[in-house]
């Protein structure tokens, strides 16, 4: 029998809440996962970073906006199994309060970002960052096992 336990893939998104309950996206491009997609920010955990460590840091990154991590909040769980079958687990957290203006800091992997209502997503959202964001928004259990 192999060893599968390090073989998981951890990731964090955020679920930035603005004023008027839109949440932001982000448009994927020639990243080779769901390019063309809108996604929420977010990003894999580095190694001995903690995932709401790796929430605020992507967070930075890829729209240059500042989280502290006392302000993130557990929104929704998920795990799938990745193209290769190993557990893809990924941790959402949502905040309303941010320093700075989003923006596209990461021009070369997003096309754009876009402000979208949680209640009436397009069919274009990448499929397991639109079920964390309507669970969140609907405040049903915060996990998904698939």
């Amino acid at each position: 029998m192999s060893d599968h336990r390090h073989n998981a893939i951890a990731y964090a998104a955020i679920i930035l809440e603005r004023a008027d309950g839109a949440v932001l996206f982000m448009e994927r491009k020639d990243t080779g996962f769901a390019d063309g997609l809108l996604a929420l920010p977010g990003g894999l955990a580095d190694p001995g970073e903690l995932l709401i460590e790796a929430c605020a840091r992507e967070t930075k990154e890829e729209i240059a906006t500042d989280v502290a991590t006392a302000d993130l909040r557990t929104a929704y769980v998920a795990q799938v199994l990745g193209d290769t079958g190993a557990p893809v687990i990924g941790w959402y957290f949502h905040t309303t309060a941010w320093s700075g203006d989003p923006v596209n800091a990461e021009p070369d992997q997003c096309a754009r970002l876009a402000w979208l209502d949680p209640a009436d997503l397009p069919a274009d959202v990448e499929p397991t960052d639109a079920g964390a964001v309507t669970a969140w928004h609907r405040g049903t259990a915060p996990a998904r096992w698939a």
